[in-house]
């Protein structure tokens, strides 16, 4: 059964909430008109954050980075585990890449627990995962966000994927098996989240929420392939971004590359589906801020998407942001492809400038707000 919006509303306690259904526009009520002109070909790369292969940051992959950052051809750079092996490198490499563009987004995944890429062993500040550090109190943990997200922004990123806003289940191979919920109930994550986000923003850097609609009760991990999430997943799992939204600490969402038949009949991963993207996420829960992709390299795209077939349907779906590891089949030539592919898309009617221009409005406001 698919559900309707009454069901939705009450399910995440929104009944009654049509004023905060959203207007179509980016937050504090910035809108496309009021965007800085820009040409098409820039608009697209703004949308484009690109990962690369490499450790030295005088190596092939960095040199490839800083010349597309240089060009502005994307928008930004990732940076996960095989790219900070060391710190001196690690660091060595973010300036470089800080250097090529004062602007750009250098993203990372400082979550902490199992995913913190920048490690106690290389001298930064260890972030307990999520489970454990819930049992130390929110104080505590504030007081070590600060110290993490300081730390942060001294090696030059300025956005951070995280936090993670699933709901705990121990039966849970991606997120519960290794700790990474704050905890079983909406009200606890997401007061976790808020100061997460808090003591990063203040930092001026971004945080990804994730993974929008809920990961936390799935059984499969998306890295791996696709993971059907309709016989398992439950309104209580997107409670935690409504409040977030609600609190006015979201401004980046994740969305999951999970398969939901309940809210998407077509069984289009969250990723790739405009009826979960567009009509849950902003239409009915009246989110405003701007939506990233998880990683369109991980095997539940992948394995199943072409390159262009992938960047396409996240576009169409409404992400604004398109996160692309570029490692599984590394592609140097990747942004010039984006800029054919969505330039063609336009070109027969699939996709439209109007579109692009939205996304663009919604990472001026993401600028703004993070950057002041």
């Amino acid at each position: 059964m698919v559900m309707d919006r009454r069901q939705v509303l009450a399910g995440l306690g929104l009944a009654g909430a049509g004023a905060g259904l959203a207007s179509g526009q980016p937050e504090s009520g910035y809108r496309i008109a009021d965007a800085p002109v820009r040409p098409l070909e820039a608009q697209i790369a703004r949308l484009i954050i690109m990962g690369f292969v490499g450790s030295d940051p005088q190596g092939e992959g960095a040199d490839t980075m800083v010349a597309h950052l240089e060009n502005n051809a994307i928008g930004g750079v990732l940076m996960l585990r095989h790219n900070a092996r060391e710190r001196d490198p690690a660091l060595a490499m973010a300036a470089r890449l800080r250097a090529a563009s004062g602007t750009a987004w250098l993203a990372i995944d400082q979550e902490g627990g199992v995913v913190q890429r920048l490690t106690g062993d290389m001298g930064f500040t260890r972030i307990p995962r999520a489970q454990a550090l819930a049992e130390e109190g929110l104080e505590a943990g504030a007081a070590l966000f600060a110290t993490a997200a300081r730390e942060l922004a001294e090696a030059g990123f300025n956005m951070n994927l995280a936090p993670i806003a699933d709901l705990h289940d121990p039966g849970n191979d991606a997120i519960g098996q290794y700790g990474r919920a704050y905890g079983s109930d909406a009200d606890s994550v997401a007061a976790w989240c808020a100061a997460f986000i808090e003591a990063f923003e203040a930092e001026n850097i971004a945080c990804a929420i994730k993974h929008f609609p809920g990961h936390g009760r799935s059984r499969g991990d998306s890295h791996d392939g696709f993971v059907d999430i309709t016989s398992t997943w439950s309104f209580e799992e997107a409670a935690p971004f409504g409040q977030l939204m609600r609190s006015g600490h979201a401004h980046l969402m994740m969305g999951a590359h999970l398969v939901n038949q309940r809210l998407d009949p077509d069984g289009l991963p969250v990723t790739l589906s405009r009826r979960v993207l567009h009509g849950l996420l902003r239409q009915v829960m009246g989110y405003e801020g701007a939506v990233i992709t998880d990683d369109l390299d991980m095997g539940a795209i992948r394995n199943h998407y072409g390159r262009e077939e992938a960047v396409i349907g996240a576009l169409k779906a409404g992400n604004d942001l398109l996160l692309i590891s570029n490692s599984a089949n590394p592609d140097p030539d990747l942004p010039a492809n984006i800029q054919r592919w969505v330039m063609a898309a336009i070109e027969r009617g699939e996709l439209t400038e109007t579109r692009i221009a939205e996304a663009n409005a919604r990472l001026d406001a993401l600028e703004g707000h993070v950057r002041g």
